[in-house]
């Protein structure tokens, strides 16, 4: 495990706390005490003059009983009132004991303890129900066992000072979230139900922080931006959010069958037997250790695996995750698949916003540079899966790998993990709608192409501090390199507010002509901020093909 990144205070450099008494705010649970901070702008920063120049941040909040006990394993319990004032100063507990990655790309504090179904809130109207201000609650990624609400980069002074309260939310990771434990009352999808009862939280209490029940956008990166959509095929969700944000969503929805496949290979691994008191009986840290060593039966770990035509295969039949416990679809918290919940027309009046970096995961092709030696590249890509005539149009995209047909793979990887999904998502959206004879809520795509860091691409996560604009974290300069430009962050950010506020983003829904917003340009290796792009046509063909 690496070692956990180090805890974050309450100051970032977007915001710095003041001398003067924190807001007090009082829940449905009891009252909360938090700290004001003042909104620290960027010097070169172009957008629009600031609603609000302060920006009070509360910690912690719990939202449910604490998931050990009698209620590890259960579906979350609606937190018991308090009646003294709760500090919410610091970041509280989290439910990570440690990034599953070697080198994050995300600085994600994990927090000891056990008290960590909770809410972050950042407000700039803590106290003033009538501000009625427009909500973003976040869901945080992390491969859906790792992550963490409290990473500074999620720190919503900037939403603040646009006008955007700020919600982000901690949920039980890997198998305490979503394992299988049979025999007990231990549901599904127990994660699932966490961000449905921090949603149910949100709807409570928000008005009480000057945010607006009416108005909840719910966002996320990743495994987050996946979260974010799964949760319109999850029917208690209903109502309770009103826009979607995903960046870099993937599709994770997983059968029953393997989730009791991998629950018992973890059983294995403990050394206990698979039932509520056999794994209750591992600690969560040994737990969390255990799932390290427990790879899906499908799965390709695209970052390492030597045949490129096995990965192939592996992401474009959606089949590609070595992740062992995902959203599950048990037909009850998760009520159908996500695609076919589309296409039936769920979340039809629910704007979508979504898109991915240009090379997410296109450093899996690094990997692939000895196996693609001597191999003709377009027979390795319709041996993974495409036709003959997509080969053809993936090779033509990738001039610039001409030497190096193992980054294509790489490329193609990405796509089909993150761009192919959007494709996907959309592509039902319209066929829900013109089955229906009606028009739908937006479906908005974009492709962040921003080029820097170490491998001079538009990697995963990447576009996550232009969105929240705190490109001054020092964490940036390790993910992004020096010079990250500010014109950029004031672009994207920008358009997130307006999306959270009004429901589109200034360009056109993405409909036949796949057209979408591109924020940066690798190829002309120029950084235009706007540019209408034909986006995630090829990808749109990889879907309708393989029906």
């Amino acid at each position: 495990m690496s070692e956990p990144t180090r805890q974050h205070v309450a100051s970032t450099p977007i915001a710095a706390p003041t001398t003067e008494e924190g807001p007090r705010v009082e829940t449905t649970a009891g009252p909360v005490r938090g700290l004001w901070r003042r909104i620290v702008s960027a010097p070169d920063r172009q957008g629009p003059a600031p609603l609000f120049t302060r920006s009070a941040a509360f910690y912690g909040i719990p939202y449910a009983e604490v998931p050990f006990g009698e209620r590890r394993f259960m579906a979350p319990v609606r937190r018991a009132g308090w009646t003294q004032e709760r500090t919410a100063l610091t970041p509280s507990a989290t439910p990570q004991r440690g990034s599953i990655f070697d080198d994050p790309a995300i600085p994600e504090p994990s927090v000891p303890g056990e008290d960590f179904l909770t809410v972050n809130v950042f407000t700039p109207t803590p106290g003033d129900e009538g501000a009625r201000l427009p909500v973003l609650v976040w869901i945080h990624g992390g491969g859906w066992s790792s992550g963490s609400h409290n990473s500074p980069w999620y720190d919503g002074a900037a939403f603040n000072r646009d006008g955007v309260v700020t919600v982000s939310v901690a949920y039980r990771l890997g198998y305490d979230g979503y394992g299988w434990v049979p025999g007990s009352d231990a549901p599904y999808n127990r994660a699932v139900l966490d961000q449905v009862m921090a949603l149910e939280w949100v709807r409570d209490n928000i008005a009480r922080f000057g945010g607006d029940p009416e108005q909840v956008t719910v966002a996320g990166q990743s495994a987050g931006g996946g979260n974010s959509m799964v949760l319109l095929a999850v029917p208690r969700a209903k109502g309770l959010f009103h826009r979607i944000i995903s960046q870099s969503g993937a599709l994770p929805e997983r059968s029953a069958s393997t989730t009791q496949e991998m629950s018992r290979t973890l059983a294995q691994v403990l050394g206990v037997e698979l039932s509520l008191e056999g794994i209750r009986s591992a600690t969560y840290d040994e737990v969390f250790e255990a799932s390290r060593k427990v790879t899906a039966p499908d799965g390709a770990g695209l970052a390492g695996l030597a045949d490129p035509v096995e990965a192939l295969r592996g992401v474009l039949s959606q089949s590609g995750s070595d992740i062992p416990f995902l959203p599950t679809v048990d037909g009850e918290v998760i009520a159908l698949d996500e695609v076919e919940a589309l296409r039936s027309g769920w979340g039809a009046k629910v704007p979508v916003l979504a898109g991915s970096t240009m090379h997410d995961f296109a450093f899996a092709g690094l990997g692939m540079a000895e196996a693609m030696k001597g191999k003709d590249l377009r027979e390795v890509l319709v041996a993974g899966g495409l036709s003959e005539e997509i080969a053809e149009r993936v090779i033509a995209a990738h001039p610039e790998h001409a030497d190096a047909p193992h980054m294509v793979v790489g490329d193609l990887i990405s796509d089909a993990t993150f761009h192919k999904v959007v494709a996907e998502w959309f592509l039902a959206r319209q066929e829900a709608a013109a089955g229906e004879g009606t028009t739908s809520a937006g479906s908005y795509a974009y492709e962040f192409a921003y080029c820097a860091g170490p491998l001079h691409m538009a990697t995963h996560c990447m576009d996550i501090p232009f969105t929240f604009d705190c490109l001054a974290d020092p964490y940036c300069e390790h993910t992004l390199g020096g010079g990250a430009p500010q014109e950029l962050a004031d672009a994207m950010h920008g358009v997130w507010v307006r999306f959270i506020r009004t429901g589109e983003p200034g360009w056109e829904s993405w409909t036949e002509r796949n057209v979408g917003r591109l924020f940066g340009d690798n190829r002309s290796g120029e950084m235009t901020l706007h540019e209408d792009r034909v986006l995630f046509d090829t990808d749109r063909d990889i879907v309708l093909a393989r029906r």
